[in-house]
């Protein structure tokens, strides 16, 4: 009864309110089920509202005796270590700092991400000085010298200090063996080796069903894991003593959060890919299979690309919801494949949504273009939970906006979507032949000099990152064709009130053919559940009237202000963008302005 008490609680507070975001979705594949015989992990990196990528390499360190490390403003304080790794960092800057978005991959080759399981049975349990979050993931990465190492200091970490969110699961890799650790709010813990022969996978409910807790050497959980179950009343066995039919999942986690179309559809969509069957009950699928067939790094791309049978897309844009694997929050997307010697790791990356970016490789240790980041690394330190408006605005001059402008663009478009997949594919094809090739001269090279095979792989890495942008770039170039002025310099939320937007005729272009009913403006990111923005405005009226004296009538359409601003941060120079049909043809255009309370 207890049990049930506590699902429908949980339950109702699913359904009456939006799912916080850091989503996500990862694939494990062991190296025995591996074509090439490495360990892949595939991930993506689901977020709401606006999010700037950047990428470090964060160099090695030696640290003075006493220094205090601090993330989060109301976590613990930890003490550092003497010597920290090198590690390249993902980060996902937010307005209001995200606790756990990055991704990391040190220079010993340990992969860390995670997924959010959040909605647990565990709301009150206790932390000690704040208790650690963000600082999870980013001490794997300064400290684990392999994946059981990894594992080894999340758990003192949760011992010492425990975790103050509710509940998720981390990703934690080498080249050797891969770990899932799920996490409680409080000291609570239990983790899982993925076997070499197996495909694991996850979207933002915990897995774990039922665990063989005698297998010390693949399965490690806190001592008390089914007793507090049991006096929590989420699990009473069937028999008593014997604990067999314990499940992990049922006894932490309501049916309700796996129940969700965002979870299950999507983790019905990689089953159905890798199995060839129909899944739809939550309770048959498993935390993870031993395929049929060897699985390649383009099946692994193809998994976290994968969209949902079940989503309508009646929007007009192609994503919508979370129902899709990759889906509207989606802001970074990668695939390892952690190679035996881990200079020789290779990332393949995606800026954005994968299905609407190119998978551009790169060797992480060999560091990052420069051009990746507009900062370095201690700047974004501390920027992940002070950032400043400056470091949110919009510049063409930074990269990132490049490759969001260019999914932005595709995703309204969907004839100029299908022709870029079908370039995405040759592209990336292309690539493996040009990453087998600079393995090799690397693997020569590392005999005379590891800095030299490092040197060459890195100029490879500004050359595939430069080869996407450029692509981006000139996708973008192509298809904003049209242009809008925005009729105001700032736009105040708190003033309310409409705002023009001028969409201009051209030769190109008759703005008087334009649809109105089908015609949107505001930010383009995802909302606060990481689904479309579905508060931009809609145009309040159309006037067509010659703004520029070209002898050509323009469209100018005003909108809500509350509408255009859905989603935006005070004093942050945004792009806003116009989605519309003109003459039975997709339009999309955006400009600049500054949001100000």
């Amino acid at each position: 009864m207890k049990k049930t008490v506590v699902a429908l609680a949980i339950g109702a507070a699913l359904a009456g309110v939006s799912l916080s975001s850091q989503a996500c979705f990862t694939v494990i594949v062991g190296k025995d089920a591996s074509a090439t015989g490495e360990i892949l992990i595939g991930h993506n990196e689901d977020n709401d509202r606006r999010i700037i990528t950047n990428q470090y390499w964060v160099p090695p360190a030696v640290h003075k005796a006493g220094e205090m490390i601090e993330f989060e403003p109301s976590a613990a304080k930890i003490p550092q270590v003497t010597k920290t790794y090198g590690f390249w960092w993902t980060q996902t800057l937010a307005p209001d700092g995200y606790s756990f978005s990055d991704g990391f991959i040190n220079e010993n080759g340990v992969v860390v991400v995670t997924n959010n399981c959040n909605f647990t049975i565990e709301e009150k349990e206790k932390v000690n000085d704040g208790g650690i979050g963000y600082g999870v993931r980013r001490l794997v990465a300064e400290r684990a010298k392999s994946a059981r190492d990894g594992v080894n200091i999340v758990i003192d970490l949760m011992q010492k200090y425990g975790y103050f969110h509710m509940g998720r699961t981390y990703t934690i890799a080498d080249r050797n063996e891969a770990w899932q650790i799920a996490l409680l709010r409080g000291h609570r813990y239990v983790a899982r080796r993925v076997a070499d022969n197996e495909v694991a996978f996850m979207a933002n409910a915990f897995s774990f069903d039922k665990l063989n807790f005698a297998d010390k050497k693949n399965v490690i959980a806190s001592p008390d894991i089914i007793e507090h179950a049991i006096e929590k009343g989420t699990y009473k066995p069937a028999k008593a003593g014997d604990y067999s039919d314990f499940s992990f999942r049922e006894a932490y986690q309501p049916q309700a959060r796996r129940d969700l179309p965002r979870n299950k559809e999507r983790v019905f969509t990689i089953l159905e890919k890798l199995t060839g069957q129909e899944y739809k009950n939550v309770n048959d699928y498993p935390a993870a299979i031993v395929p049929e067939k060897k699985i390649t790094v383009d099946d692994v791309k193809g998994f976290i690309r994968g969209h949902s049978k079940f989503e309508k897309r009646l929007s007009g844009w192609h994503h919508e919801t979370m129902q899709d694997i990759c889906n509207i929050g989606t802001f970074d997307s990668v695939v390892y494949q952690l190679n035996q010697n881990p200079l020789l790791t290779v990332a393949w990356r995606a800026a954005g949504r994968p299905c609407e970016q190119l998978y551009a490789p790169a060797f992480p240790l060999a560091k990052p273009a420069a051009a990746q980041t507009y900062m370095d690394p201690e700047t974004g330190t501390r920027a992940q939970f002070h950032a400043t408006p400056e470091q949110l605005d919009y510049s063409a001059d930074r990269p990132i906006f490049t490759f969001l402008a260019a999914q932005n663009f595709l995703d309204w478009m969907p004839q100029e979507r299908e022709k870029f997949m079908k370039y995405q594919k040759r592209f990336e094809s292309e690539a493996v032949a040009d990453v087998a090739a600079a393995r090799k001269e690397a693997a020569q090279l590392s005999g005379v000099s590891t800095d030299k095979a490092r040197t060459h792989l890195h100029d490879f890495n500004v050359r595939y990152f430069n080869m996407s942008l450029g692509i981006a770039s000139a996708l973008t170039q192509n298809l904003n064709k049209h242009a809008i002025a925005i009729q105001a310099e700032e736009l105040s939320k708190s003033a309310g009130g409409n705002v023009d937007v001028v969409l201009y005729s051209s030769d190109d272009l008759d703005a008087t053919k334009l649809d109105k009913a089908k015609t949107h403006f505001g930010s383009p990111f995802p909302d606060g559940s990481i689904e479309l923005n579905k508060e931009m405005a809609v145009p309040a009226k159309v006037r067509f009237v010659d703004v520029d004296g070209d002898g050509r009538k323009d469209a100018v359409l005003s909108f809500p202000v509350k509408g255009a601003s859905a989603f935006t941060f005070d004093n942050v120079l945004t792009e806003l963008y116009l989605y519309t049909v003109v003459d039975g043809k997709p339009v999309v255009a955006f400009d600049t302005v500054k949001i100000v309370k």
